[in-house]
């Protein structure tokens, strides 16, 4: 199942992405006569076999479809966890020796934005880079989970572009928050496929600019797979519903580009995420 969000009345409205266009999820349970979720922060508690079976009867002689601007798929969070250097050849094109455990930082609630989303670069700097990385969404509370059972904790995947000020990054003593949690500079979607649907593994994931192929690779190149990062994560703390995992990014980022080939991202450029098994997450900057 694919699901999305669309803004409805200025909030986040829940959509299930079909063939024919996004159905408004609460519209048509209306005209249905029924309930049903109509946010993802509804839907998450819920899990992924409910849902299925709330949802999947709406689709039958769906009518109310939506062409409104698509939210965030996942905005009511309070946790943007993300993994650095998890890509053997990313790795090596910076090179970093492999790391001996994940290295996590965070972004914050401002930086999310949707597929289609404008996304603001500010004068300041001016070496902006791209990151192609599977996101991953928790479902259920995860404390001292076994790597064995990591991925039962899983509600879905979504593409995502974890945006860096490289000038900023490597300044001020290394600014790897500051420089990555700008607003808008956590775009995700299009949409979130349930984990039933995809084996997170093993997915072709890519990045072009302005149509040129930049990243290209496969999640089996991760230095720590997801169950892995969600075992060792929920080892210091809980994992909670809502909670959004940036993988890492593979190799072909700007920042690994000789000094005299790099071409940092500028306003009226265009990134373009696609992840097997998902879709592709589009955004322009100005």
């Amino acid at each position: 199942m694919k699901l999305t969000q669309f803004w409805h009345n200025g909030q986040p409205s829940l959509g299930l992405w079909t063939d024919r266009g996004i159905l408004d999820v609460a519209a048509e349970a209306t005209r249905k006569g029924c309930t049903v979720p109509d946010t993802m922060a509804a839907a998450l508690p819920l899990g992924i076999d409910a849902l299925n079976r709330l949802l999947t009867p709406l689709l039958e002689d769906a009518q109310c479809f939506t062409s409104a601007p698509l939210a965030p798929v996942v905005s009511q969070t309070s946790r943007i966890l993300c993994i650095g250097l998890n890509y053997r050849q990313h790795a090596k094109e910076c090179n970093l020796p492999l790391p001996p455990a994940p290295v996590l930082f965070n972004k914050f609630s401002n930086a999310l934005a949707a597929h289609g989303d404008v996304i603001s670069l500010p004068s300041e700097y001016k070496e902006y880079d791209y990151e192609a990385e599977l996101v991953a969404v928790i479902g259920t509370p995860a404390r001292n989970v076994e790597p064995a059972q990591a991925l039962d904790y899983v509600f879905g995947y979504t593409c995502g572009n974890d945006l860096s000020t490289r000038d900023l990054q490597f300044a001020r003593g290394g600014q790897w928050l500051l420089s990555k949690t700008f607003d808008g500079f956590a775009p995700i979607g299009p949409c979130l496929v349930t984990g039933d649907s995809l084996d997170p593994e093993h997915l072709d994931i890519s990045s072009t600019v302005n149509g040129e192929v930049r990243q290209h690779s496969n999640t089996w190149d991760m230095i720590f797979p997801l169950r892995e990062i969600i075992s060792d994560l929920s080892r210091h703390f809980t994992l909670q519903p809502g909670d959004l995992i940036f993988t890492g990014t593979p190799q072909g980022v700007m920042q690994g580009y000789p000094a005299d080939q790099k071409r940092w991202l500028k306003p009226g450029d265009q990134v373009d995420i696609s992840i097997q098994g998902i879709g592709t997450l589009s955004n322009s900057f100005c």
